[in-house]
């Protein structure tokens, strides 16, 4: 499952990629949900052609409301309607490599629940950021997810390469509750799902900087409205999670 907007540079080499790897699969059933907020550059009309030729390739589009209002419209449609054991995300920009998906489906059959690549682990890192982005992230995975909210599952918390098994993780959550509508997302699904299970399996990958396309979280004129209000949010997240340990501990 991955989001997307105004991908029109990576989507025909991703779902190629997608399409190669559904085919060398032999264990494994692989399909493809692309969530697209009605990207006004195309990249909607890209996967509706591969979908011609691709039983395996859905598209669920809708407007654009934030990354996380498209995360969660995904996994609530792909819950409903395609019924997966288990639900991979990532992004559509190549930053997080799929050459790991057979060792994070390996890991769920290991007994793992949710199996996140992280740049914080090992040799994980990050390449190709500027001084600001890795301001930016080091402020909000650290200061705000570690320290202020309190989320210690993982270490990477804002990361979008996941598998999270399906029965007795996702199934549980009501996805109807979540109203988060920006990245801060990623952190506070992990916490989320923390609540029903224990079994976090963080290995190490490499995030390589978008080659092609804009990256929405920056400072970019075009995003900045939409990056000011995810900030806030991400912020106030944190402190409602903080608030909602606490309340349980002294309980």
């Amino acid at each position: 499952m991955i989001p997307t907007y105004n991908e029109i540079e990576n989507i025909d080499k991703l779902l190629s990629d997608l399409s190669l790897r559904q085919k060398k699969s032999k264990k494994h059933k692989i399909e493809v949900l692309i969530v697209d907020d009605n990207s006004p550059d195309g990249t909607g009309e890209v996967v509706k052609q591969y979908q011609n030729k691709n039983k395996g390739i859905y598209l669920l589009t809708g407007k654009k409301k934030g990354l996380g209002s498209a995360m969660i419209r995904g996994y609530k449609y792909a819950l409903g309607q395609l019924k997966p054991d288990v639900i991979v995300t990532n992004e559509a920009d190549f930053a997080f490599d799929f050459k790991h998906l057979n060792y994070m489906l390996g890991s769920l059959e290991k007994g793992n629940d949710v199996v996140v690549g992280s740049r914080h682990v090992g040799v994980g890192k990050t390449s190709g950021w500027t001084v600001s982005r890795r301001l930016n992230h080091w402020v909000a995975n650290t200061i705000f997810a570690t320290w202020v909210a309190g989320v210690g599952e993982v270490y990477d918390h804002n990361g979008a390469f996941r598998a999270i098994r399906v029965k007795g993780v996702l199934d549980k959550i009501n996805f109807d509750l979540l109203k988060t509508k920006g990245f801060a997302f990623f952190f506070y699904f992990l916490y989320e799902t923390a609540k029903v299970t224990n079994k976090f399996d963080e290995f190490p990958v490499i995030y390589r900087f978008r080659q092609r396309g804009e990256s929405k979280v920056s400072f970019n004129i075009k995003y900045i409205k939409t990056y000011i209000r995810d900030v806030f949010e991400y912020m106030s997240l944190a402190i409602k999670i903080r608030f909602e340990k606490t309340k349980k501990w002294l309980t």
